[in-house]
């Protein structure tokens, strides 16, 4: 469902920020601004306070950033987001702003298009990490070839050939992480090169790191992490500020950056890749950004038919036992993320790790906001100080990756799950 709605809404989108400035309502779904895109939290804010714009979030919990924006919150339970937007009434000039976390629940981002498309509505998806959009305009991902043309599409296939001087291109969609890491652990797969990726930032956590351990694995790499410690080639890699390139930002709008520190030893990921596909003998000419930058704009963009997106129902809620909630978090903007290693000053300033639950919730386990709360699964606990807030009476919520709540490597579960909750 994820691939299908990125390739058929977000590759090639044109909505932007003006769109958000005119917009006469803002629906936020599986999104937290002020956490997951705090330049997108400063102009829904600054709409807000000039124009009074109405800002309408579909969420478990009432977060801080809506309550600044003075939204209308709409209480789910986790799972249930799909149906509550059927609900809403939108126009042409509405925005959509949706979270990458609205992938995990199922369902939901099939109703953010249906919604669109019945409304008029424009959609934004809204990533938290730089290069997500440039990703999908380039081809990086099973179902979509480079300028978003589908796979499945055999004009789009006999494009990218020519242009590759290939004889031909396969026609079934590539794997996804998920089937990747399968594969390898299967057997069918033996060898990785591994970019960028932290194995604990996702819930199937176990099964990748045992994956790490059987294949050969080539990491590219700017600090040390967990693939590094299990790879058989670690290949350092410029940082940004040791390269030039561009990035494309959640509107489609390029970035280009030139390098800040000229007296590098690291190359490049590029260079680097370019290097690999030489020695193996499958060269792809793509030694300079420059070189990059020219092919990009030569290939240009699909202007065929767009990828379709098959509508996926929303999944039952399920129903729970006494000392069983449904998990909902997500990732706080200062946290454990890689690149803040080491950064204790810029770590003080965070907010502190809870555990939140509902008044109701609270009663029936005897507990008072600073009491110790533990969430379990099979795979492991985490026990953190009670926050006692506006939350769905089935839901717990705890941050995803901050100190002492890394809840997909701790727990093995992301939104939507079930866990038990108990005083501790």
């Amino acid at each position: 469902e994820e691939r299908e709605f990125l390739a058929a809404h977000v590759v090639g989108s044109t909505t932007t920020y003006r769109d958000i400035d005119l917009a006469d309502q803002v629906l936020l779904v599986a999104f937290e601004p002020e956490e997951e895109s705090p330049i997108v939290f400063l102009r829904l804010n600054k709409a807000f306070r000039k124009r009074a714009l109405k800002v309408t979030a579909i969420a478990t919990k009432l977060s801080i950033g809506v309550e600044k924006l003075k939204g209308n919150f709409i209480k789910v339970a986790p799972g249930a987001e799909a149906n509550a937007l059927s609900s809403q009434t939108l126009t042409n000039k509405s925005v959509i702003l949706v979270g990458e976390r609205a992938a995990e629940s199922a369902g939901l981002l099939s109703a953010v298009a249906t919604l669109a498309q019945s409304s008029g509505a424009k959609i934004a998806w809204i990533p938290r990490r730089a290069g997500e959009r440039g990703a999908l305009e380039a081809g990086a991902i099973g179902n979509l070839l480079p300028g978003g043309r589908p796979v499945s599409d055999a004009a789009a296939r006999v494009d990218i050939a020519a242009a590759w001087s290939a004889q031909s291109l396969p026609a079934e969609n590539g794997l996804n992480a998920t089937q990747i890491i399968a594969a390898v652990n299967s057997g069918s797969i033996g060898a990785l090169v591994v970019g960028g990726v932290d194995p604990l930032d996702n819930a199937e956590s176990a099964q990748t790191l045992a994956a790490l351990e059987k294949a050969f694995v080539v990491s590219l790499e700017i600090a040390p992490s967990a693939v590094t410690a299990r790879a058989n080639v670690v290949l350092p890699v410029a940082a940004v500020t040791e390269k030039s390139g561009s990035f494309l930002n959640w509107e489609g709008r390029p970035r280009a950056f030139d390098a800040a520190v000229a007296d590098t030893h690291n190359r490049s990921d590029l260079r680097i890749l370019s290097m690999i596909a030489d020695e193996m003998g499958r060269t792809i000419s793509l030694a300079t950004v420059t070189a990059a930058a020219k092919e990009i704009a030569s290939l240009g963009r699909w202007d065929g038919a767009k990828s379709t997106l098959n509508i996926v129902s929303a999944a039952p809620t399920p129903s729970l036992s006494p000392d069983q909630a449904i998990i909902t978090s997500w990732r706080r903007l200062l946290d454990l993320g890689t690149l803040q290693a080491g950064e204790e000053n810029l770590a003080a300033t965070s907010r502190r790790t809870v555990a939140v639950i509902s008044p109701k919730r609270a009663d029936s386990l005897g507990v008072k906001d600073g009491d110790r709360l533990t969430i379990s699964t099979q795979l492991g606990s985490v026990t953190l100080p009670a926050l006692v807030e506006e939350i769905h009476d089935d839901a717990v919520w705890a941050p995803r990756n901050s100190r002492g709540s890394e809840l997909l490597s701790q727990l093995g579960v992301a939104h939507g799950a079930v866990v038990k909750v108990a005083k501790a």
